[in-house]
């Protein structure tokens, strides 16, 4: 390969320039990294902020805004719809009154009133009401086609806020007179039909309390009956077969009752026993050996044991990732080992501490247990008690009346024990059927309180209000709901975020690219703004990059960022490209070997490059390619594969091949891949001595970022600071135009 701007052949062994002999290269763990993430203890760094809410909201308006405009237009639609219309109001008070000599219940009272509720808004009623001819004849129903869907949606009923026992009904319209009409009649049907309906329920509980009366009497004379046929028989020495049957019932339940007792006395039994062993088990106390699994079980549970387990297994977790990415022997995978082994010692230890507080803490939970499950046992114990008695007395109950069956005397026991609550049963329902008898038929269920009036209806105002509010809250929300989904992707939305919650060093910033409509629709000299703006951006960055990289004897510089995406590539580009115009002779090398796309940008080709240098297939002498700009050569990626992986892993290839370009250039810009996808930018920043992180504004998220500096930390590879890309400016901005105005 030759010189681009003298034409003479590159050797490996060519002298460098005065920058690149003050270079040496230096292991990468002797630089500190940037300090880490500012996160407080308590989690702040994870509670929205207005002005981070508000950033999230700038991306999305346009989004929020159309969203919020259709919700609060419906929203706002709703209540105008939900709230009554018309320009006028008329209004009537009814007392609810049930009739009755007896005083109603609360719960008799509450199906009363819903029963009225439900009858006022009845398509009975409001047929009846809709069918007077007074009412045919004003003009709001002349026209409709169903006029008892009209008074449907005209009623209204609510109760009185004052008191429970008054009911509202009022209706909405623009002619007051015929609303009084309506409200009038409706009203007076309202009574007729209430009072129908009452005197109607009233027939009916009377002739149902008849009827159950009658059936109580029919059973009683056929107990009667039974009694006097048994005793008959009794007495003329006849079979006496309902007798029998009588008797062989009772003798079976004596049985059964009998069998119950043995079983009761049977657990009383186990019930000794069993408070007899917890008694002792109490006595001897903490002298009892500890369960094993219960002692395991708050050893876990105890915060210290539980944050060493926990460590384990994020060492564990790490290794793995460890194994996965590197081959068996290597020493971060013994270092790995060695941790795991490290933290389960510590957790053993942990365990070790807590067993003797454990154990006396189990021993005391047992104890307690042993105590509770004593009284209850002590209480079944009781309440069996309890019921064997019962169950003795009812045995013994049992056994006379065999013995008066057996006797003759059946008969009287029969029509005591069987005839009682059917009596009793009887009574109640003659008491019922005299106070509905007695009852003032002409008592009104409910009772006109307040004639109709009519007034203006000041609803009109409330409904635009609550319209607007409904609108305005429903849009206000879609704007906070939408602000705070895109604030939980916690995007990077400016620098200082970058400073103060990623703890980084901005060592740069690089304006956004326009769209090509932007590009088109601005003048030339609008363009020509951008162009400078971005020249100086780089440029700025290119100088604080090789002020650092001075001071701290660094030459090979990597560019990667967290994911895909997040302008690295752009970066690399731009920063060697701005070295080679200062006059550094500058090498680009394309290490994003699963996506390789610089040779794209310099219009090279793609093999052979680094992957066939890793291989050793091509010598780097003949992989180095030059570009169009003086100064600038680049090696691409070339064409990757499981083999290049595999060398990238060893490390000695990629160390034999920044050793070589380290004689050859001043300054070796490194185009990495994103540091969460893969491995590789972890392996090849082992090798550099710095890394510049790529910060895309609007894009890039916080989390990621955290985590892809903390596994840089973690492999002590100097992060020498953060460019934020896309970032906006204004290219009218003081002082551009006095600058550009410069000769070439």
């Amino acid at each position: 390969m030759r010189n681009q701007n003298s034409g003479e052949p590159m050797t490996n062994t060519a002298p460098i320039t005065n920058y690149a002999t003050q270079t040496q290269h230096v292991n990468a763990g002797a630089f500190s990294n940037a300090p880490p993430p500012n996160v407080t203890p308590d989690g702040s760094r994870n509670i929205p902020t207005f002005g981070g809410l508000l950033n999230a909201l700038k991306r999305r308006w346009v989004l929020a805004s159309f969203i919020g405009a259709i919700v609060g237009c419906g929203i706002g639609l709703g209540v105008w719809l939900a709230m009554p219309a018309g320009k006028h109001q008329a209004k009537a008070l009814v007392k609810m009154q049930p009739s009755g000599l007896t005083i109603p219940t609360e719960d008799y009272f509450k199906r009363f009133k819903n029963s009225q509720f439900l009858t006022i808004k009845s398509r009975r009623l409001l047929a009846k009401v809709a069918a007077e001819p007074t009412l045919k004849e004003l003009p709001m129903f002349a026209g409709s086609e169903d006029p008892v869907g009209l008074l449907e949606g005209l009623v209204n009923v609510k109760w009185s806020n004052d008191s429970e026992d008054y009911l509202q009904i009022f209706m909405n319209g623009d002619d007051p007179n015929q609303l009084k009409i309506i409200l009038d009649k409706f009203l007076f049907i309202y009574e007729q039909e209430a009072r129908s309906v009452e005197e109607q329920n009233r027939a009916k509980k009377i002739e149902l309390l008849e009827k159950r009366r009658e059936d109580i009497d029919k059973q009683i004379a056929e107990y009667q009956k039974k009694a006097m046929e048994i005793i008959k028989t009794l007495g003329l020495g006849g079979t006496p077969t309902s007798f029998e049957s009588y008797l062989k019932f009772l003798q079976e339940s004596h049985a059964k009752i009998q069998t119950d007792i043995a079983n009761e006395e049977i657990k009383l039994r186990t019930l000794d026993q069993r408070i007899r062993t917890l008694k002792e088990a109490i006595r001897v106390g903490g002298n009892n050996k500890v369960d094993a699994a219960a002692l395991n079980k708050w050893l876990a549970e105890q915060p210290i044991v539980k944050a060493k387990g926990d460590a384990v297994s994020q060492r564990q977790e790490a290794l793995n990732k460890l194994r996965s990415a590197m081959p068996a022997g290597s020493p971060f995978v013994i270092e790995g080992e060695k941790a795991v082994g490290e933290a389960n010692k510590a957790y053993e230890d942990a365990k070790n501490s807590m067993r003797q507080q454990g154990e006396r803490e189990v021993n005391e939970m047992k104890q307690r247990d042993d105590i509770n499950e004593l009284n209850k046992c002590e209480t079944e114990h009781r309440s069996t008690v309890d019921h064997v008695t019962a169950l003795r007395e009812y045995e013994q109950s049992l056994k006379q009346k065999i013995e008066k069956a057996s006797a003759g005397g059946v008969g009287a026991t029969y029509d005591t024990e069987e005839l009682k609550p059917l009596r009793e049963r009887r009574e109640y329902f003659i008491k019922e059927l005299n106070l509905l008898r007695l009852e003032d038929t002409g008592a009104k269920p409910v009772v006109i309180a307040d004639d109709v009036d009519v007034r203006l209806n000041q609803n009109l105002k409330q409904r635009i209000v609550a319209s607007l509010v409904g609108s305005i809250v429903g849009f206000a929300g879609v704007l906070a709901l939408v602000s705070y989904l895109e604030w939980r992707s916690r995007k990077v939305d400016s620098v200082d975020q970058v400073m103060n919650e990623l703890g980084m060093r901005v060592i740069g910033t690089i304006p956004a690219f326009p769209s090509k409509a932007s590009l088109k629709a601005g003048g030339a000299e609008q363009n020509q703004n951008w162009r400078f703006i971005l020249n100086e951006s780089v440029n700025s960055t290119r100088t604080m990059l090789l002020h650092t990289a001075k001071t701290q004897s660094m030459q090979v510089i990597m560019v990667t960022s967290a994911m895909q995406g997040e302008g690295k590539t752009s970066l690399s580009s731009q920063l060697a490209t701005s070295m080679a115009t200062a006059g550094l002779r500058t090498l680009i090398l394309d290490c994003d070997l699963r996506n390789p796309s610089i040779h794209r940008l310099f219009d090279v080709a793609l093999t052979p490059g680094c992957s066939e240098i890793l291989c050793q297939e091509v010598d780097v002498s003949d992989a180095v390619q030059p570009t169009s700009v003086p100064n600038l050569w680049m090696i691409p990626a070339g064409q990757c594969s499981n083999r290049v992986i595999s060398a990238l892993a060893q490390g000695h290839p990629l160390e034999t091949l920044f050793n070589r370009l380290r004689g050859q250039f001043d300054f070796i810009v490194v185009d990495c891949c994103p540091v969460l996808p893969v491995a590789d930018a972890l392996l090849i920043g082992q090798h550099v001595d710095g890394v510049v992180f790529s910060i895309l504004q609007d894009i890039s998220q916080l989390p990621k970022v955290i985590d892809a500096s903390e596994r840089l930390t973690q492999l002590n590879i100097p992060l020498l600071g953060a460019v934020v890309n896309g970032i906006k400016v204004d290219t009218h901005a003081y002082g551009y135009n006095y600058v550009k105005q410069l000769p070439a």
